[in-house]
């Protein structure tokens, strides 16, 4: 007969196994993002980039030549050309209506100019799911572009760190609600001891230890959703 033991640790290591083999795409694929759209790396052919999410239109990037390239998306193409030098590096992006704006890299932190040199600043208005453009807003972001168009500046999501605390929250929450031994050793490396002569665990700290474990447990799992 399987103990309830061998059952929760069955389960913990099945678990393990599967959330990993399932959330490793998630945590692998390099995307971007336009707004609130996720694009990743569907297929390349010649010098055609092709990126897909969800939730929008495909992202095509045309590599033109070592410094020009052309991002489309929703049938309008966005020119970038890169025009770093030994000191910066700069972009500079022509959007379909004629707008250039300039875009730099600050120590990885992209900053996007328009033509008189002012700061274009990312501000997004949204009522019942539909973004709301102010006036004169263009479609997408100039840095939003560049971040697009350059694989280097994809990223990769999530922390999968949380995962394993949060597999290593859920043993120890069992441990404290199902072994006395545990809640002994547990009991004996608290630094309260040390206030009294000879002391043992009370009842109520067995009751205390169970409740914490299944507290434990429960906060496992809003630790696993943190991974994502």
């Amino acid at each position: 007969m399987k103990t309830p033991s061998f059952i929760f640790f069955v389960s913990v290591v099945f678990a393990s196994v599967l959330t990993g083999f399932l959330s490793r795409p998630y945590f692998t694929d390099r995307v971007f993002y336009l707004y609130e759209d996720t694009y990743k790396f569907a297929g390349e052919q010649e010098r055609l980039v092709t990126y897909h999410s969800s939730t929008a239109d495909p992202v095509q990037v045309r590599i033109d030549d070592e410094l020009n390239r052309t991002l489309t998306i929703g049938g309008q193409s966005y020119a970038i050309a890169d025009i770093s030098n030994p000191y910066s590096i700069k972009f500079r992006v022509t959007y379909p209506n004629g707008h250039v704006y300039s875009v730099e890299d600050n120590n990885g932190l992209l900053w996007s100019y328009d033509d008189k040199g002012n700061i274009v600043m990312a501000i997004q208005v949204y009522a019942n799911g539909e973004r709301i453009k102010e006036e004169g807003e263009e479609d997408f972001q100039p840095s939003a572009l560049v971040i697009g168009a350059y694989p280097d500046y994809h990223i990769k999501r999530g922390m999968p760190g949380f995962l394993f605390f949060a597999i290593g929250l859920l043993i120890f929450g069992w441990c404290s609600f199902r072994y006395q031994a545990f809640q002994d050793l547990m009991f004996r490396l608290s630094p309260q001891r040390f206030m009294y002569e000879n002391p043992e665990p009370s009842d109520f700290y067995y009751l205390m230890s169970k409740v914490g474990g299944i507290v434990v447990m429960i906060g496992s799992i809003i630790v696993a959703f943190k991974a994502y």
